[in-house]
């Protein structure tokens, strides 16, 4: 049974304003604190993964974790556009059966037992043909342009749909080596360089999509190993009708009412790290 939990941080200009995908730094703060806050009620171990800079805000808010890595030091020259490679390096370095988790998710009630059992897990399917993926077909584009690209995900590709990395764990710890490297031929390769950053710019931000989430489906197919891979729910829709789990992908994390919510949220579960959040907010004027 999976018994840990793990979150990670890449904020390589080590600065606030870094929002990752928040209207505000202040909003992420609080974010976080509720998501880690909430995997803590129900796993015995919670690790927090970032640099010096990100595990020196954490400790002095104090999330409720049991252990901090600084792995993602060796992230300082990766560009902030591959933030995904982050969460690689954190699946990479776990010696136990793991369960990683968006700082952005919110785990209401223990995960089933047939994901904490789960040889891979992930939150749900991402189909390639329902509105809302398109960036998958887009990013193909770039994908059959670059000069290097892994053979294993060349020889299997997959077009039906990729896996949802809201939370992102298992068992097979060999896996996640091998989808690393993966990942590092493709993004770090200096003669795909052009191809990201020139010729295709516009879809950089989206390449975690690609590396992460369609490599994975990918290597799954060659090791035919769809059958033992388990998800919340294949719907990313239809979770709430199976678990009660929220995570707040896209622009939700930018809705005001939402994040207003969440605040309060945390400040009614856990008042002593709401408190500890709002004084850090106020002594760094974010």
């Amino acid at each position: 049974m999976i018994e840990k939990a793990v979150f990670s941080y890449f904020n390589p200009q080590r600065s606030f304003l870094n929002r990752t995908g928040f209207s505000t730094f202040a909003d992420f703060l609080y974010t976080t604190s509720l998501s880690v806050w909430c995997a803590s009620q129900y796993f015995k171990e919670v690790e927090m993964i970032s640099g010096d800079w990100g595990l020196n805000m954490f400790k002095e808010i104090g999330l409720p974790v049991t252990s901090y890595s600084d792995s993602l030091n060796q992230m300082h020259e990766v560009s902030r556009f591959f933030w995904a490679y982050g969460k690689l390096i954190a699946y990479t370095e776990q010696k136990q059966p793991f369960v990683h988790m968006d700082n952005d998710v919110f785990l209401w009630e223990p995960l089933p037992e047939r994901i904490l059992k789960a040889e891979l897990c992930f939150q749900s399917h991402e189909p390639f043909k329902l509105k809302g993926y398109g960036y998958y077909k887009l990013l193909k584009k770039p994908w059959s342009k670059a000069p290097v690209r892994p053979i294993k995900i060349v020889k299997n590709p997959v077009t039906d749909f990729a896996y949802n990395c809201g939370i992102c764990g298992g068992h097979n710890l060999d896996f996640f080596k091998e989808w690393i490297e993966c990942s590092e031929e493709y993004i770090f390769a200096k003669e795909n360089a052009d191809v990201f950053f020139r010729d295709f710019a516009h879809l950089l931000i989206h390449q975690n999509l690609f590396h992460e989430q369609y490599f994975a489906a990918s290597l799954i197919k060659m090791h035919k190993m769809r059958d033992r891979v388990e998800v919340i729910h294949e719907d990313a829709s239809k979770i709430p009708d199976v678990l009660k789990y929220t995570h707040l992908w896209g622009t939700t994390k930018k809705d005001f009412g939402m994040q207003r919510r969440v605040n309060m949220r945390l400040q009614i579960e856990a008042p002593e790290l709401h408190k500890r959040v709002k004084e850090y907010i106020k002594k760094n004027k974010l």
